[in-house]
Formats: structure tokens, sequence, C-alpha cells
């Protein structure tokens, strides 16, 4: 008995858009501290509440995240959050003001929180039901490779360019993986 196919051309795109969003992210996490004090000359109690507000978004929009998912077509939501993600590198770069700084944050937040949560769902949805395991396994070895890659790559490009240089490296990343989610096709 043969397994069905798992790795198809709709799963590469799935797997190189997650870690490219992944990377992107990744990249910056060790940095933004560096960011908020040497740019903003923020002390470290603020520089907790600004990083905490990603997570805060996130970890709050997850829930609704998955009901919209439930209820509407899952890649129009998934290419939206990737698109509002990816975009807000873009304001950091242009970010005058600690506020500015801490909105654009938690529009990250909100937006990772979806469009982590429609990577995982389109996963399953294209993926054979006999490989499932599988599919979800190398899904998020994507997101360890980028997690292990990353913060190295940030901390490289610290020493070594500015910060608008490193917010750039992260929207040119996400901008790549955007561009191959479109390609992504998902069941109706």
């Amino acid at each position: 008995m043969s397994k069905e196919k798992l790795i198809t051309t709709n799963y590469c795109f799935v797997l190189a858009a997650n870690f490219l969003l992944y990377f992107g992210f990744y990249l910056l996490m060790p940095v933004l501290p560096l960011y908020l004090t040497e740019f903003f000359h923020t002390d470290k109690g603020i520089i907790g509440l600004v990083l905490a507000s990603y997570t805060v978004a996130a970890l709050c929009i997850r829930p609704f995240s998955g009901f919209l998912l439930d209820t509407l077509a899952r890649k129009p939501l998934y290419i939206l959050a990737y698109f509002i993600f990816t975009s807000v590198f873009a304001g950091y770069i242009v970010a005058g003001s600690l506020s500015l700084f801490t909105i654009l944050r938690v529009i990250h937040g909100l937006s990772f929180g979806t469009v982590t949560v429609a990577g995982n769902t389109i996963v399953i949805d294209i993926s054979p039901a006999s490989r499932r395991g599988s599919a979800i396994g190398y899904y998020g070895l994507a997101n360890n490779l980028a997690m292990a890659i990353g913060p190295m790559t940030g901390l490289f490009l610290h020493d070594n360019y500015s910060f608008d240089i490193i917010f750039a490296c992260a929207l040119i990343s996400c901008s790549l993986g955007f561009f191959l989610a479109m390609f992504i096709k998902t069941p109706e």
C-alpha cells in the first residue's frame, strides 16, 4: 500500500511562505530591544511593555482567528493577514515616535496571530488525511529552522548595518513569502 503524496508544489509554497514569515519575525527578535534603546532611548521597563504588546495582541486574536477561519474562506483571510504582517515592517522604518511604534507592534501581533492560525489550517486543508501528522511536523520544522538562523542573522546585520537595513531585510523576506503564499491553492 503506497502512501499519498505529501510533497507537492502547493505544499512547498506553504512551507516556504511559512519559513519566510518566521524568518522575518525572528530576524528582529534580538534586535528590537537594541533598537528601542538606541533609537528611542527607552528604559528597560518600557521596552518590555512595547515588546510584550505584540505577544498579548497575538494571544488575544487567536480564538477569533479560529472562528473566522471556520466561518470565512481561509485563503483570503490568510493572504490579508500575511499582507498586514508584511506591511508593518515598512511601518517600523518610518515610525518616528515610540507611540506609533507601539501601535505598529500591536497591529503586528494581531496579524501574526491570524496568519499563523490560518497557515496551520491551510496545511491541514491541503495535506492528504493519511499524511497530516508528517505535514504539520515539516511545517513546524520550517518554523524551527527560521528560529535557528533568524536571530543570528539579525545580530550579524546589527553589527554591520543600520536598523533600516534590518527592517528592510525582514520586509523583503516576508514580501517574498507573501508572493509565494499567493500561489497556494486551497480547497473551496
